[in-house]
């Protein structure tokens, strides 16, 4: 009888899904709820295109900077280039390539601290040879 249970349930529920999806109040609030769910969509699109050009414009600023910071360290770099040009008239032209930066490692983590041993109290208070002298005088 009770497998019988959830069988009825689910039979009765769908039976009162179909004549609510007949309504007419039904589909005016799935309609709504259509339109409610596709405001929301483009206002996130709008959002999420906002966000987009934001970043990109960021990324050409940076890459605008780095260009004419470049550009400014090379115009310098030239001049040196063609001052020792003259002294060294035979040897053929290469291009220097500047060094690339290093890149710092990024501190590891401290290690923890190792536990001594244990060692018996007398033998790492006294000294050597000092143990037993007390108890024979």
């Amino acid at each position: 009888m009770f497998p019988l249970l959830p069988f009825v349930a689910g039979v009765l529920t769908g039976a009162v899904a179909l004549r609510l999806a007949k309504a007419d109040k039904t589909k005016a609030g799935v309609e709504a709820g259509v339109e409610k769910a596709r405001a929301g969509m483009e206002k996130a699109q709008g959002t999420l295109r906002g966000a987009a050009v934001s970043s990109l414009e960021a990324i050409e600023n940076a890459s605008a900077r780095a260009r004419k910071r470049l550009s400014a360290e090379e115009a310098p770099a030239a001049d040196a280039v063609e001052d020792a040009a003259p002294a060294d008239a035979g040897a053929p032209e290469q291009a220097e390539k500047p060094a690339p930066a290093r890149r710092k490692r990024a501190p590891r983590a401290a290690a923890k601290p190792k536990k001594a041993k244990a060692a018996p109290a007398a033998s790492a208070e006294a000294g050597p040879g000092t143990a037993g002298e007390g108890a024979e005088s």
